[in-house]
């Protein structure tokens, strides 16, 4: 606003006739309806305000209760994946409160189960859906619901193929899946060992082939081979045999046969898978081994069960280059 504007403003405003002074009745009535006007706004956002906290208040408790109640819902019941055919020396479940509790109190494995072994100590275990799982000395299990077995540390055998053992309980379980800290091992039909250290997964296959899912390579492994994996290296292989040193622990965890009704030439194929050895007969042995009938249960190793029932049946035997020949 320029100067001539405020001198024009300022004129008028002095021919302007003063403006009336309020009664103080009024001014009062004023400040009154002003201040409740205030009073009432003011509630009004209190009111909401409050409200709004409630809300936020409520949906954090409702996150609170789901979450409470997650933690409240039921574990997945235990499922029977393994029956007890044999155990011998210390071996120990986990309790409840990770205390040892000797195996004498079991006679199956559930879900949710650590086994332990410790010196000079073994275990047959039959798996529910077929094959028989073998744990050697100082070795630690861990047996998952959907038929996976941890082997933190040790040694273990597996058989795919029912044998004739007595005791043996079948069921819906799960396929037999091994895994350690270096890779899963899935089997396709076969006989073999696994040992685990904190360093190295050795696998030797007796029979048939496995498939190692490694951390850092993956790994097909058949007969008569054996695969070390070992940190990010690749794998070495080399040649095995079937039998030797290296499985002798195998005929120790060996469980009870039922021969009951079973004809020799059975128990002979039988003794040959457990000692790794081929089968053959010569003359008119084979011919006596069909009709020769069993009965009883066996439960010493395989190669005395051998001596024992060859004895009585007449029939000789000796083993060449991992072959047992049958002779009349």
């Amino acid at each position: 606003m320029s100067n001539t504007d405020r001198d024009t403003l300022e004129e008028l405003l002095r021919h302007a006739s003063p403006r009336p002074v309020p009664e103080p009745d009024d001014v009062a009535v004023a400040k009154a309806a002003v201040r409740n006007d205030w009073i009432n706004e003011t509630s009004r956002r209190n009111k909401r305000r409050r409200a709004m906290l409630l809300a936020t208040a409520a949906t954090v408790l409702v996150g609170v209760f789901a979450a409470f109640s997650s933690l409240l819902v039921p574990t997945q019941n235990p499922v029977q994946l393994a029956a007890i055919q044999k155990s011998f020396g210390p071996v120990y479940f986990l309790g409840d409160e990770a205390e040892l509790r000797p195996t004498s109190e079991l006679s199956a494995v559930m879900s949710g189960q650590t086994i332990v072994t410790g010196d000079d100590a073994g275990m047959a275990l039959a798996w529910g859906s077929g094959g028989s799982l073998r744990v050697d000395e100082n070795s630690r299990l861990r047996f998952a619901a959907d038929g996976t077995v941890f082997v933190d540390t040790g040694r273990v055998y597996f058989d795919s193929v029912s044998a004739i053992t007595a005791g043996t309980e079948t069921s819906d379980t799960p396929t037999f899946e091994l895994a350690t800290p270096h890779g899963v091992i899935k089997h396709l039909g076969t006989q073999y060992m696994t040992r685990v250290d904190t360093e190295s997964l050795v696998v030797s296959v007796r029979e048939g082939a496995v498939e190692i899912d490694g951390h850092a390579y993956d790994q097909r492994v058949e007969t008569g081979q054996q695969a070390t994996l070992a940190g990010r290296q690749r794998p070495s292989i080399l040649r095995i045999n079937s039998t030797g040193d290296a499985w002798a622990w195998v005929t120790r965890t060996t469980p009870a046969a039922d021969v009951e009704g079973k004809s020799l030439h059975e128990f002979l194929v039988w003794v040959t898978r457990e000692l790794g050895l081929e089968l053959r007969f010569e003359g008119r042995s084979e011919a006596v081994a069909q009709v020769a009938v069993l009965k009883g249960t066996i439960d010493v190793e395989p190669s005395e069960a051998l001596r024992l029932r060859l004895a009585t049946a007449a029939l000789d035997w000796r083993i060449e280059d991992g072959v047992i020949y049958i002779s009349d």
